[in-house]
């Protein structure tokens, strides 16, 4: 996850953030999510929503978070 965001973010900055990636054994794992942000990315909060669906369904992860309707966040949020 962190080589496709700091790939993507490279690229809007002009930077190059993933070269001490290159020896990390999940390196191809890294550039098939960062293929499929690329790819498939919408700039929007629609889009943001369905990359991070597609990256958890990619690495598994599917079951780790539940997307919840801004208006369930309970009224005292700013003081957990």
């Amino acid at each position: 996850m962190n080589y496709a965001f700091f790939r993507s973010l490279g690229f809007h900055v002009g930077q190059n953030f993933i070269k001490q990636y290159s020896s990390s054994p999940c390196i191809n794992k890294g550039k098939e999510l960062a293929a499929l942000t690329e790819k498939e990315y919408s700039e929007n909060h629609r889009g943001d929503n369905l990359m991070i669906d597609k990256g958890a369904a990619f690495l598994n992860l599917y079951n780790w978070f539940k997307w919840r309707d801004f208006e369930d966040v309970p009224a005292n949020y700013g003081q957990m």
